[in-house]
Protein backbone atom coordinates (compact mmCIF):
# COMPACT_ATOMS: atom_id res chain seq x y z
CA UNK A 1 0.00 0.00 0.00
CA UNK A 2 1.49 3.33 -1.06
CA UNK A 3 0.39 6.58 -0.32
CA UNK A 4 -0.26 9.04 -3.48
CA UNK A 5 -0.89 12.45 -4.08
CA UNK A 6 -3.60 12.74 -6.87
CA UNK A 7 -5.01 16.71 -7.66
CA UNK A 8 -8.53 17.16 -5.85
CA UNK A 9 -10.47 19.93 -6.84
CA UNK A 10 -14.13 21.39 -6.18
CA UNK A 11 -16.76 20.53 -8.34
CA UNK A 12 -17.76 22.87 -11.01
CA UNK A 13 -21.64 24.34 -10.57
CA UNK A 14 -22.30 21.47 -13.83
CA UNK A 15 -20.93 18.64 -12.09
CA UNK A 16 -22.80 19.56 -9.13
CA UNK A 17 -25.83 19.14 -11.27
CA UNK A 18 -24.76 16.53 -12.91
CA UNK A 19 -24.53 14.63 -9.05
CA UNK A 20 -27.92 16.42 -8.38
CA UNK A 21 -26.27 17.88 -5.11
CA UNK A 22 -27.46 20.87 -2.95
CA UNK A 23 -23.91 21.58 -2.44
CA UNK A 24 -20.43 21.40 -4.70
CA UNK A 25 -18.47 18.21 -3.84
CA UNK A 26 -14.98 17.49 -4.55
CA UNK A 27 -13.98 15.83 -7.68
CA UNK A 28 -10.73 13.49 -7.47
CA UNK A 29 -8.64 13.57 -10.28
CA UNK A 30 -6.41 10.53 -11.18
CA UNK A 31 -4.72 9.16 -14.31
CA UNK A 32 -7.96 8.99 -16.95
CA UNK A 33 -10.57 9.10 -14.15
CA UNK A 34 -12.70 12.06 -12.22
CA UNK A 35 -13.72 10.59 -9.09
CA UNK A 36 -16.76 12.70 -7.03
CA UNK A 37 -15.49 11.61 -3.25
CA UNK A 38 -17.62 11.39 -0.34
CA UNK A 39 -16.21 14.11 1.31
CA UNK A 40 -16.87 17.64 2.21
CA UNK A 41 -14.52 20.54 2.06
CA UNK A 42 -13.38 20.51 6.47
CA UNK A 43 -12.60 16.76 6.19
CA UNK A 44 -9.02 15.29 5.59
CA UNK A 45 -8.76 12.78 2.74
CA UNK A 46 -5.90 10.83 2.32
CA UNK A 47 -5.22 8.38 -0.48
CA UNK A 48 -3.77 4.99 -0.99
CA UNK A 49 -2.68 3.02 -3.92
CA UNK A 50 -2.59 -0.92 -3.38
CA UNK A 51 -2.98 -3.15 -6.67
CA UNK A 52 -5.71 -2.13 -8.79
CA UNK A 53 -7.25 -0.45 -6.01
CA UNK A 54 -7.53 2.96 -4.35
CA UNK A 55 -8.42 3.17 -0.69
CA UNK A 56 -9.56 6.47 -0.18
CA UNK A 57 -10.02 7.67 3.63
CA UNK A 58 -11.71 9.93 4.78
CA UNK A 59 -12.10 11.93 8.21
CA UNK A 60 -13.54 14.51 10.43
CA UNK A 61 -12.52 14.26 14.09
CA UNK A 62 -14.25 17.51 14.92
CA UNK A 63 -17.53 16.02 13.59
CA UNK A 64 -16.39 12.97 14.71
CA UNK A 65 -17.11 10.55 11.84
CA UNK A 66 -14.22 8.44 9.05
CA UNK A 67 -14.99 6.64 6.13
CA UNK A 68 -13.04 4.39 3.47
CA UNK A 69 -13.78 4.09 -0.34
CA UNK A 70 -11.83 1.02 -2.07
CA UNK A 71 -12.49 2.01 -6.05
CA UNK A 72 -11.25 -0.20 -9.33
CA UNK A 73 -8.37 2.25 -10.97
CA UNK A 74 -9.25 0.43 -14.10
CA UNK A 75 -12.92 1.77 -14.61
CA UNK A 76 -13.19 3.88 -11.03
CA UNK A 77 -16.42 1.54 -9.74
CA UNK A 78 -16.91 1.21 -6.16
CA UNK A 79 -15.43 -2.03 -5.25
CA UNK A 80 -16.40 -1.24 -1.38
CA UNK A 81 -17.70 1.03 0.70
CA UNK A 82 -17.71 1.80 4.81
CA UNK A 83 -18.70 4.50 6.83
CA UNK A 84 -18.65 5.04 11.01
CA UNK A 85 -19.85 7.69 13.19
CA UNK A 86 -17.22 7.95 16.27
CA UNK A 87 -19.07 5.82 19.00
CA UNK A 88 -19.28 3.02 16.43
CA UNK A 89 -15.28 3.70 15.97
CA UNK A 90 -14.76 3.88 19.44
CA UNK A 91 -16.41 0.39 19.30
CA UNK A 92 -15.19 -1.18 16.45
CA UNK A 93 -12.03 0.23 15.88
CA UNK A 94 -10.06 1.87 19.03
CA UNK A 95 -11.16 4.49 21.46
CA UNK A 96 -8.59 6.79 20.22
CA UNK A 97 -9.51 6.35 16.44
CA UNK A 98 -8.61 9.93 15.83
CA UNK A 99 -4.94 9.44 16.97
CA UNK A 100 -4.16 6.71 14.61
CA UNK A 101 -2.03 6.81 11.48
CA UNK A 102 -4.23 7.11 8.40
CA UNK A 103 -2.37 3.75 7.38
CA UNK A 104 -3.50 1.19 10.52
CA UNK A 105 -6.94 3.42 10.21
CA UNK A 106 -7.55 1.70 6.57
CA UNK A 107 -6.00 -1.57 7.59
CA UNK A 108 -9.10 -1.59 10.57
CA UNK A 109 -11.63 -0.24 8.69
CA UNK A 110 -10.70 -2.45 5.59
CA UNK A 111 -12.21 -5.80 7.62
CA UNK A 112 -15.67 -3.93 7.40
CA UNK A 113 -15.65 -2.94 3.34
Amino acid sequence: MKRIYPHIRYMTPEETNSHQLQNPGLILEYENLMIPLNAGYTDKVTIFHQGNSLLILTTNSRIGYAGLDELDVTDGDIIGTVFMQDWQLKESVSKQWFHMKPKTLIKRLSNYL
